[in-house]
């Protein structure tokens, strides 16, 4: 029996899974589908969810005039660019140093790092506002930042610590007999490498960042530093039931993240699948 028969006999199975699969990520993406159709409909259409939309526009026009939205997106994105970049400094070298010695004191080392993991974040809510008070930083997006690098801290090291395990001893063997130094080596040779790893703590973590309310709308004055999940709930209870503009805000403050992960895709599952396989 030849290899191109037994593809054919295999072939309807295919085809089932297929459809099995399609009908799965509808489903999955019905509700970003109705999102997007929801906010495009009139006050009084809204209650026909079987009624297609009418690409009516109204709906963000009310969002652009009735609030700070750029305010919200520009605290957002800096929240998101200041904490990823410092998180992605420090986790990768710790990392790197973690994930490259097995002496006993690494090891140690590497589960205080996990145990960041574990403290619940509601326990320790209000000592860091008494702190934030302390420091005179009221509704300071630094300090909010700060916060957010402590938290990410421990889970970009073991993502970056178990991601190393895959990368070839050889390459820094090879750039120290050229000449070049541990940092050096670190930077030009093995950071890039770690691409995949970096991919994945970008998305998550963003998502994160992107959607967490508690913490601004503890730390931060929700009228004067909104951020994009702050104006949104703010936006709900101004508009009580209108349902039409807050779909179309919830929409807006989806699309950056849907972009985002649209690029970002091929390195989280590379990034998964290395550190389960290597780690």
């Amino acid at each position: 029996m030849t290899q191109s028969s037994l593809t054919t006999k295999r072939k309807p199975g295919f085809v089932v899974l297929e459809v099995i699969l399609l009908v799965m990520a509808l489903l999955y993406l019905f509700p970003v589908i109705y999102l997007f159709g929801a906010s495009m409909k009139k006050s009084a259409e809204f209650y026909e969810p079987l009624k297609l939309p009418h690409w009516y526009f109204g709906n963000y026009a009310k969002v652009f005039e009735q609030t700070h939205l750029f305010q919200a997106l520009g605290n957002t994105l800096y929240i998101c660019a200041v904490t990823l970049a410092i998180n992605i400094l420090v986790s990768s070298m710790a990392g790197y140093i973690i994930g490259r010695n097995n002496h006993r004191y690494f090891q140690l080392l590497f589960y205080v790092f996990l145990s960041g993991m574990i403290i619940p974040v509601q326990t320790s809510m209000v000592p860091l506002f008494k702190l934030q008070q302390i420091l005179h930083m009221q509704s300071s997006l630094t300090y909010l930042c700060l916060l957010y690098v402590a938290g990410g801290i421990p889970y970009g090291t073991m993502v970056y610590s178990g991601f190393i395990k895959s990368v070839p001893r050889e390459l820094e063997e090879s750039a120290s007999i050229d000449g070049a130094g541990r940092f050096r080596t670190f930077w030009s040779i093995i950071f890039p490498l770690l691409l995949p790893a970096t991919g994945t703590i970008l998305v998550t973590t963003v998502f994160w960042y992107w959607n967490d309310f508690i913490s601004p709308l503890l730390y931060l004055d929700i009228n004067h530093t909104p951020t994009l999940i702050t104006l949104i709930f703010k936006f709900k209870v101004d508009r009580g039931v209108d349902w039409g503009p807050i779909f179309s805000i919830c929409v807006l403050a989806t699309l950056p993240l849907i972009v985002l992960f649209l690029f970002t895709q091929k390195y989280l599952i590379k990034g998964f699948v290395a550190g389960a396989v290597k780690g």
